[in-house]
C-alpha cells in the first residue's frame, strides 16, 4: 500500500472546512456504479516493489479543442489570415458535453472524490458549461472522409485483444449489453482526454485495448481517488507512480496529470507484457495486482504441476474479473451495434489543447488570474496542480483552445502544441505534405481517413497531428 500524499500547507485553509453534507454527497455518489466496471486500483504485491511546428505558408493554422465561448460569423471573419482562418472550437465539436454525475451511475464504488483543491466544487466545470451535441463534429470539408465514429474508429482499427474467448469474458459482455447506459457515462467522461490516450497508444505501437483500462479504473474521472490511494484515471498508487516517472511534489502530483499519467501508465503495461513473455492478459493481471502476485501464483502453479495461462491462475478475486472486464469493453466497442449499444460520438481531433511548459517554477494562480481564468475552470481538466503554489516545470497543460492559446502568449516558457489543419496546393501529393510537414506519410492518411496512395486536390483540408 503506497503512502499518502500529504496535504500542502500552504494550500487554502478551505481545505479543511469543506461542508460534511459535500462529503457525504460525494461519497454516496462514488458508490453507485454498477459493478460491471467496478475500477480495481494497484494494490502492492508480495515483494512491495510492485504496484503500479506550424508551416510558415500561412495555410497551416490551429485546429483543437472545445472551447467555453460560442463565436458569432464576425468573430470568425476577423480571425481569417492569408486565407486561412482560427476555426471555432463549438464548430467543430459542438459545444462541450454536461457532465453531471447525477445524469449517469456516478463514481465506481471503489473511488471517491478527490479534495484539497482551491475551486473543486464540480469536477468537471469545463464540460457542464455546455450543451450536449449528440450529432457529434461537422464534416470538414467535402473533400476529406471524415469516418463515422470518429476518435472510435480510429481506436477500433487497433484493437488487438477481441478474439479471446471465456466465459467471464461473455459474463461481463452481457453485464454491459443490461446496462448499456454506464457505456454512454464513460464515454461523455471520457471525451476530453481520450484522443491524448488513443494518440499515445498509437506511438507506441500497443494494442488499443489498453485505452480500456481508465475505463476500468477510474471511468475517466480524473480527480478519482481509491480506498487503498490509487489516484487518477490510471489508478496509480504513490510508489509505482515514481518508479515510472511521475513526479509528486510540493504543488503536483503527476497521478492527476492526464497527458502525464497516460505516457507513465503505458510505460508500465510495456514493462510488465515483457515482463511475462508478451502475454497481454498477465501484463493486465499484473497492472491491478501487482507484477510480484502474479509471478507468485505462477510459481505456485508450475510447482503444482498446473497450467499457467492468467485463467488458471490462483489470484485475487478483483483481478480474477478485472482482465475480463477489460477484454468484454474491447468486445462491445469493436461491434457495439452487435451488443445493443450506442456509442457517443467523439471527434477525431484533440477537444482540447496541450500547453508546454519548460523552465523555472511557475506561479500557476496569479498567471491565471491575470488571463480571467478561473481555478475551478483550470483544475477542471488539470487536476494534477494545487493552488498558490508554484508549480515545478517541466509540465504539460490541456485547455481549450482559446485558453490555451491566452496561456501559452503570457506565461514564460510555454509553448502550445496542437493538431492543425493544412489547405492542400497545387502539385502536392499526401508524400510531399507528409515530408513538409514531418510526418509519416502512412499517418497523414490515416489521421484523414484516406489511403497512402490517394489523390487530394488543391483546397483540400487535411488534419496533422503534433509527432
Amino acid at each position: 500500500m503506497g503512502r499518502r500524499i500529504k496535504n500542502n500547507k500552504s494550500a487554502p485553509v478551505h481545505r479543511d472546512t469543506i461542508s460534511i453534507a459535500r462529503l457525504v454527497k460525494s461519497i454516496f455518489t462514488s458508490l453507485a456504479i454498477p459493478s460491471i466496471l467496478t475500477a480495481c486500483a494497484p494494490v502492492p504485491s508480495f515483494n512491495s516493489e510492485s504496484g503500479h511546428s506550424v508551416s510558415s505558408t500561412g495555410k497551416t493554422i490551429l485546429y483543437v479543442g472545445a472551447g467555453n465561448k460560442r463565436w458569432d460569423e464576425e468573430e470568425k471573419m476577423e480571425a481569417g489570415v492569408g486565407g486561412s482562418q482560427i476555426v471555432s472550437p463549438d464548430a467543430v465539436y459542438g459545444p462541450p458535453a454536461p457532465s453531471s454525475l447525477s445524469a449517469a451511475n456516478g463514481a465506481s464504488k471503489n473511488q471517491a472524490s478527490r479534495f484539497g483543491h482551491k475551486g473543486n466544487k464540480r469536477q468537471h466545470y469545463a464540460l457542464e458549461k455546455g450543451r450536449d451535441n449528440q450529432s457529434g463534429a461537422p464534416d470538414l470539408s467535402s473533400n476529406v472522409k471524415i469516418s463515422k465514429d470518429g476518435l472510435w474508429d480510429r481506436l477500433r482499427r487497433r484493437l488487438m485483444l477481441t478474439a479471446y474467448e471465456h466465459e467471464s469474458i461473455q459474463a461481463e459482455v452481457d453485464k454491459i449489453k443490461r446496462s448499456p447506459g454506464t457505456l454512454g457515462f464513460i464515454s461523455k467522461q471520457a471525451e476530453p482526454f481520450l484522443f491524448y490516450v488513443v494518440d499515445e497508444i498509437e506511438r507506441r505501437g500497443l494494442p488499443m485495448d489498453l485505452a480500456m483500462v481508465p475505463m476500468v479504473e477510474s471511468a475517466f474521472q480524473p480527480t478519482a481517488v481509491s480506498p487503498k490511494q490509487a489516484a487518477g484515471i490510471w489508478q496509480f498508487i504513490p510508489g509505482t507512480a515514481t518508479d515510472n516517472g511521475l513526479r509528486l511534489v510540493d504543488g503536483y502530483d503527476g497521478r492527476y496529470d492526464i497527458y502525464a499519467a497516460t505516457k507513465a501508465a503505458l510505460k508500465y503495461l510495456a514493462h510488465l507484457q515483457g515482463l511475462f513473455g508478451g502475454d497481454w492478459l498477465m501484463a493486465l493481471a499484473a497492472y491491478n495486482a501487482g507484477e510480484g502476485c502474479v509471478q507468485k501464483a505462477i510459481l505456485a502453479n508450475q510447482k503444482a504441476g498446473l497450467g499457467t495461462s492468467f485463467w488458471d491462475l490462483s489470484l485475487p478475486a478483483e483481478t480474477k474479473a478485472y482482465v475480463p472486464k477489460v477484454l468484454a469493453l474491447s468486445r462491445v466497442i469493436a461491434d457495439p451495434g452487435m451488443h445493443g449499444v450506442v456509442l457517443r460520438k467523439i471527434s477525431t481531433l484533440p477537444y482540447l489543447a496541450r500547453v508546454e511548459v519548460q523552465g523555472e517554477s511557475v506561479p500557476l494562480s496569479e498567471t491565471l488570474a491575470g488571463l480571467g481564468i478561473s481555478w475551478e475552470e483550470f483544475y477542471s481538466t488539470n487536476p494534477a496542480f494545487k493552488p498558490d503554489v508554484a508549480a515545478t516545470t517541466p509540465f504539460n497543460l490541456l485547455l481549450p483552445l482559446e485558453k490555451a492559446q491566452m496561456l501559452a502568449a503570457n506565461l514564460p516558457g510555454a509553448r502550445l502544441i496542437a493538431a492543425r489543419k493544412y489547405v492542400v496546393k497545387k502539385g502536392e501529393t499526401l508524400t510531399v505534405i507528409a515530408k513538409q510537414q514531418g510526418v509519416p506519410t502512412l499517418k497523414l492518411a490515416e489521421w484523414n481517413g484516406l489511403k497512402a496512395d490517394s489523390r487530394v486536390k488543391p483546397g483540400q483540408e487535411l488534419i496533422i497531428y503534433p509527432v
